[in-house]
């Protein structure tokens, strides 16, 4: 649109230099014509001024008889006819082509008259030659080369007045097209300017709209977004005191776990099935660990092993009962065996002890993990994939349980158990480490994101702002 507008007044112009260019040819061939009609002027007055002066150097010559008027004469008459043969090159117009054969008859006669003049003194008739003369021919043919070249000077003066009007015409009709035109083409480009600025306003002013209207959706977006950064920086804030919380617990189990694993450490080389079957259990809950990506995941396989720690201390404490059972049977036994049975009765009474403490590390273990519990019972839930996950490990934890069953006449199995415990209680601790170490990764991420959010929104206002001062410009 702008080159449109810029085209317009162009074309004119060169409409305008076209028109001027041929009326400056125009004048140009007039004022040739001027040019060679005061030259033709010219030659006409210098053949009249070469015929007087060859009739007075043909006088001289009859007169005198010198060289320098034969001289005289042969550079006039030498001079006249070049001219006379420029002239009739020259000449276009009929009239004075006429002219000029008359004129060049009339010269001829004069130039014949002239010789026999020049030709009887020669031979010594100057009498003769004057008596000639006297009769006045010479003069007479002059005469009519003075009426012929009268008549061509006029002629040729109404040749150059006409082709001075047609110059004063030429120059009003070029005065006439060049002001015209660029008072049009000026008309024209003010016009086309104007319908072209409206044309781009009304198409800026759209653009501008819509830039505008854009930048306010996309604040209010950015503004959304900004909510719900906000909100997810503070859910996260939230999980890492729960993890950490539980990173708490977990090490306070793995405290009284390894009380537990101090307590049994005598019978651990008696549990290499039971720790085979931990192993076991390890390498299912590795798998969980694979499968569990999230936090939600994480805290729910926390879950199951506190889960676990429970059944582990259920077990123990049921282990105790029975040993405390079985050690108040021994006492019984040796109090009826008498002195017989005192060793025995020793043994009974420390085996009583163990149980009792084992009994009392069962509870504070359950206790714990009803703590843990508590405070995992609201995330246990958060996938069906943890939810399977834990029932796997929940059907390992069975069978760990049955086989501890099948052997829990062992007195073993108390270190087995425990050593298992510390095994969880140490790996919960570790990736209870880790998810503490991914929520603060994911915490400075939301605080990375809400500060890239307020830059965005800053800058969506700076947009909104350039669109409105564009509109108020438009």
């Amino acid at each position: 649109r702008i080159l449109l507008g810029y085209l317009v007044p162009l074309v004119l112009m060169a409409g305008v230099a076209v028109a001027v260019y041929w009326s400056t040819q125009t004048l140009q061939r007039i004022s040739d014509s001027l040019d060679q009609s005061r030259r033709i002027s010219e030659h006409l007055q210098a053949i009249h001024l070469n015929l007087v002066a060859l009739q007075r150097s043909t006088r001289g010559y009859v007169i005198f008889k010198n060289d320098t008027s034969r001289k005289n004469y042969v550079a006039a008459r030498s001079e006249y006819q070049e001219r006379l043969r420029t002239v009739i090159g020259q000449v276009k117009d009929p009239k004075q082509q006429e002219n000029l054969r008359r004129l060049s008859a009339l010269v001829k006669r004069v130039e014949a008259e002239e010789q026999q003049f020049f030709d009887l003194v020669d031979a010594g008739q100057a009498a003769k030659a004057t008596e000639r003369f006297r009769t006045g021919r010479s003069i007479n043919l002059i005469a009519e080369i003075d009426a012929v070249a009268a008549e061509m000077g006029k002629r040729e003066q109404e040749i150059v007045e006409t082709r001075h009007e047609e110059q004063n015409n030429a120059l009003t009709q070029l005065t006439s097209v060049a002001v015209g035109a660029t008072a049009l083409a000026l008309l024209l480009a003010v016009a086309f300017g104007l319908w072209i600025a409206a044309r781009i306003t009304r198409t800026v002013g759209e653009a501008i709209a819509g830039m505008s209207t854009s930048s306010s959706e996309f604040a209010a977006t950015v503004e959304e977004h900004e909510r719900t950064v906000t909100q997810q920086a503070a859910a996260v804030n939230e999980t890492t005191t729960t993890v950490e919380e539980l990173g708490a617990s977990a090490r306070q189990t793995e405290s009284q776990a390894e009380s537990a694993a101090a307590a049994a450490k005598q019978a651990l080389d008696a549990a290499r099935e039971g720790t085979a079957l931990a192993d076991q259990v390890s390498r299912s809950m590795a798998q969980m660990k694979h499968k569990v990506g999230s936090v939600a995941e994480q805290i729910l396989r926390l879950s199951e092993q506190a889960g676990q720690i429970g059944g582990i201390a259920r077990v123990v404490g049921e282990l105790a009962n029975e040993t405390n059972m079985l050690a108040l049977n021994a006492a019984v036994e040796a109090a009826r065996a008498g002195e017989h049975g005192k060793g025995f009765a020793v043994v009974a009474s420390e085996v009583r002890k163990l149980s009792n403490q084992s009994k009392q590390s069962a509870e504070r273990a359950n206790a714990l993990v009803a703590e843990i519990q508590k405070a995992t019972n609201s995330a246990v839930m958060v996938t069906e994939e943890g939810t399977r996950t834990a029932e796997e490990v929940a059907a390992m934890t069975q069978k760990t349980v049955e086989a501890f069953d099948a052997i829990a006449a062992a007195a073993n199995s108390v270190s087995e158990n425990a050593q298992r415990a510390l095994l969880n209680s140490r790996q919960q601790a570790s990736a209870l480490g880790q998810v503490t170490e991914a929520m603060k990764s994911l915490s400075a991420g939301s605080r990375q994101m809400s500060a890239g959010t307020e830059q965005t929104k800053v800058g969506v206002q700076k947009l909104n702002s350039i669109a409105l001062d564009l509109k108020a410009m438009v």
